[in-house]
């Protein structure tokens, strides 16, 4: 697995027949976490890599990994995923997409359809447990659905819908419920001076005083600007292992921040 929410999946379909490890740490960052040679020597231990999509980690190290690891099977979760890019420049007769959201974890819907694929994958690794995995799969079908009506309901309810946050890593949360992310983080850069003054301006009209933020981010901007709205901060974890908690926790704040 990448991340750390990857592993509940597997566990959620597997159990413990198979064994889990998490190449990216509590704490670290996808975009930018290297291998350890520990991790690497693991890695010629394992049967398969189960990737989460399109993470800055698995770019840089996809080539590394599958040269030190010849016999390493390798699933992508993503294949069914529908992405969302960033912003886009028109040259001539073509179309310029910035940069893909690789958050897709983060989405109840998408969930759904990673899970299926991991389902697939260890079926096609172990399929002395395929029946075992596919009950397991559906039954957590089930529990991602009844949570999606869950947060549905304690949404449709706001009239205010928008939320600022240091990195945009609820994108595909918020497409799922209707919301509006407002990101500081422009393209993976910190803010200009002019960008905070401008954000400052349009989140007091919006009449917005939370300021979300992962917990493994420096709090400093984050708290700048919670000043100037006369706000707080608000600490969220998307890379956490206990996924469906986390994703409760992060609607139950977004609410109270919005009523």
């Amino acid at each position: 697995m990448s991340v750390l929410p990857q592993k509940y999946f597997v566990e959620k379909i597997a159990g413990d027949l198979v064994e889990v490890q998490v190449l990216i740490p509590p704490g670290a960052s996808p975009a930018t976490y290297s291998l350890s040679p520990s991790q690497m020597k693991d890695l010629s231990d394992s049967q398969a890599w189960l990737r989460i999509g399109k993470i800055g980690f698995e770019n840089a190290w996809y080539e590394k990994i599958e040269q030190g690891n010849p016999n390493l099977e390798f699933f992508d979760t993503s294949d069914s995923a529908k992405w969302i890019y960033g912003v886009e420049e028109v040259h001539g007769d073509h179309v310029h997409q910035h940069g893909v959201d690789p958050h897709i974890w983060m989405s109840p819907d998408e969930v759904v359809k990673i899970a299926e694929l991991t389902f697939q994958a260890l079926a096609s690794l172990f399929p002395e447990n395929a029946q075992a995995f596919e009950g397991n799969f559906e039954a957590f079908r089930s529990e991602i659905e009844a949570l999606d009506r869950d947060l549905t309901a304690k949404f449709d309810r706001l009239e205010n819908r928008k939320f600022l946050i240091f990195h945009p890593a609820l994108t595909y949360f918020a497409r799922d419920y209707n919301l509006v992310q407002v990101p500081m983080e422009v393209e993976g850069k910190e803010p200009s001076p002019k960008y905070m003054s401008e954000l400052v301006k349009h989140s007091r009209e919006d009449n917005i005083h939370v300021v979300f933020i992962q917990k493994e981010f420096d709090l400093e901007n984050a708290q700048q600007m919670a000043m100037e709205l006369d706000g707080e901060v608000v600490q969220i974890d998307p890379l956490s292992e206990q996924w469906e908690t986390q994703i409760r926790e992060i609607a139950d704040k977004i609410v109270a921040a919005l009523e």
